[in-house]
């Protein structure tokens, strides 16, 4: 079967982005013949006159890719936010032209829970969503929650996947505690609320080192205060590929992030979770459905500074509960989130949507 597949750009140097790294994972173990379409702005990309042209003419060159690929089947992935909802109608609409069969995928946003103030774009988001044969969330949270606000549409669940990690050993006890960030430097992320966190920790005397990985809008004002609050204790080692990702998880120990909106089911937890991270993350989507409070993991109320700077002191003071955490943390990964059940899934949803 031949699909055209949207994302951002796979080139893990340019775009930071959950929907670029499962796209990457579906065309590395799908058997399918897949022809990928960037939509999606890359990091620090300028919205100028020449990237608003080419934006205009998106869904044309959607169009004539469908066609010169005679494709089988599109794949569309969108998060709930302004610009993708608008982008992604449009090309929803134009391949509908095609007569093509269509699958979306939701990606999280802020419109994922939170409702849509604005009318035209409530319109535009049903008329996408009806647009699609079929629509695919991450839990039977989101399933609930989309059904509720349009129903009627045919709704798959999914959640994301990472590869099979075997031979990851107990992590080694780090003199002291490392925490890392990996991911979108951007304010939904919950970088403030780490900011004042971490400077209520070095008041209070503990001792620790901060790893942050990633890029976004927010990389020149979130490093600049890490650095004051932390001085050489924090480190910022740039983007990271999956393998050097996987390297600095499998040397720390507590995995971070705090999110505020926007959230669905984040590659990064995933990925630290396999790597033996014990994860403190907002419980909102489908979070709560990877993360079982003090057992795999940790959930706090997104936006709570006081709750996050609790949990962390909890975990800084308890370091001999971890390994039980992390055990927990593998296991999960492996029996429930492993990418070979993930593509099985994903092939069987490809085929009812092409009969």
């Amino acid at each position: 079967m031949k699909i055209v597949i949207t994302a951002p750009s796979l080139d893990e140097h340019r775009n930071v982005s959950g929907i670029s790294t499962i796209v990457r994972q579906i065309i590395e173990y799908s058997q399918h013949e897949f022809s990928h379409f960037k939509a999606g702005r890359e990091d620090g990309e300028r919205a100028d006159p020449v990237w608003l042209a080419k934006q205009a003419a998106l869904p044309l060159r959607f169009w004539a890719r469908i066609l010169s690929e005679k494709a089988d089947l599109i794949h569309i992935n969108t998060a709930l936010t302004d610009l993708s909802i608008w982008r992604d109608a449009a090309l929803l609409r134009t391949g509908k032209l095609t007569g093509r069969p269509m699958v979306l995928a939701l990606h999280g946003g802020r419109y994922l829970t939170d409702e849509i103030a604005s009318q035209r774009l409530a319109s535009v988001t049903e008329n996408m969503l009806r647009n699609a044969g079929l629509v695919i969330v991450y839990s039977e949270l989101e399933r609930q929650e989309v059904d509720r606000r349009w129903p009627g549409l045919d709704i798959h669940i999914l959640p994301n996947a990472v590869p099979q990690r075997n031979n990851v050993a107990a992590k080694p006890v780090n003199r002291v505690p490392v925490v890392i960030f990996f991911g979108r430097l951007h304010e939904s992320k919950g970088l403030e609320q780490i900011v004042k966190a971490c400077e209520a920790l070095k008041h209070d005397g503990y001792n620790f080192q901060f790893n942050c990985f990633g890029d976004g809008p927010m990389k020149d004002v979130f490093l600049p205060h890490m650095e004051e609050v932390l001085g050489d204790d924090f480190l910022y080692g740039g983007v990271a590929t999956s393998s050097e990702k996987y390297r600095e998880l499998d040397k720390a120990d507590i995995f971070l992030l705090p999110s505020i909106y926007g959230e669905g089911l984040p590659m990064a937890i995933l990925e630290a979770m396999s790597s033996r991270c014990v994860v403190v993350a907002s419980e909102m989507a489908s979070v709560a459905a990877v993360i079982d409070d003090g057992v795999n993991g940790y959930l706090i109320e997104p936006g709570n500074t006081g709750q996050l700077i609790n949990r962390l002191k909890m975990l800084l003071d308890s370091r001999e509960e971890w390994p039980q955490v992390q055990g927990s943390a593998v296991e999960t990964v492996r029996s429930q989130f492993a990418i070979d059940g993930y593509i099985d899934a994903l092939e069987a949803i490809y085929r009812s949507t092409s009969r």
